[in-house]
């Protein structure tokens, strides 16, 4: 009966101990696979268009040294429907589709009177496969009334992408 106890002690513990390792290792599969992937997520912006002007003087438009971000300058719109558009490609560089999720601007003001969008491209449901570029413009455009005159408008674009 001792012996008995001792064997069916020792696999419990066997069963138990493979059961914990066969968890161990599974969570670990699981993160270095999300992690490659994130690694094939690449778009870029690849380059600038022709850009379009009315009432509004010198705009222009950087990519900068890591190509994840875009300085967008408005130097001047001179009067009420004043705009520029900035015509921009992005390209999917990595190995998997990538589908937009956000857009971040970061130092636009909170004034009304300043709009700036987006038109050409699909903010939630188009996929962009390995290798494909798309273009799209930005609008910067004095749609409401002010009481200043808008000079140097400046601000930054990042796009996040996901996983399609």
């Amino acid at each position: 009966m001792k012996k008995q106890s001792i064997i069916l002690i020792c696999v419990i513990l066997l069963i138990l101990t493979l059961s914990i390792g066969y968890a161990i290792f599974r969570t670990s599969t699981t993160i270095v696979g999300k992690s490659a992937i994130v690694k094939d997520l690449n778009v870029i912006f690849y380059e600038i268009g022709d850009i379009t002007q009315q009432g509004s003087k010198n705009a222009n438009a950087v990519i900068m040294n890591d190509k994840k971000r875009i300085i967008i300058s408005v130097p001047e719109l001179s009067y009420k429907g004043a705009y520029a558009i900035i015509p921009i490609t992005i390209k999917n560089n990595g190995n998997i589709p990538a589908r937009l999720e956000s857009i971040y601007e970061y130092g636009t003001s909170n004034q009304n009177e300043i709009v700036v969008s987006y038109d050409g491209i699909g903010v939630t449901n188009e996929v962009l496969n390995p290798n494909d570029s798309v273009t799209f413009n930005v609008k910067v455009a004095w749609e409401n009334d002010a009481t200043t005159d808008f000079k140097n408008i400046e601000f930054i674009i990042k796009f996040n992408f996901v996983q399609a």
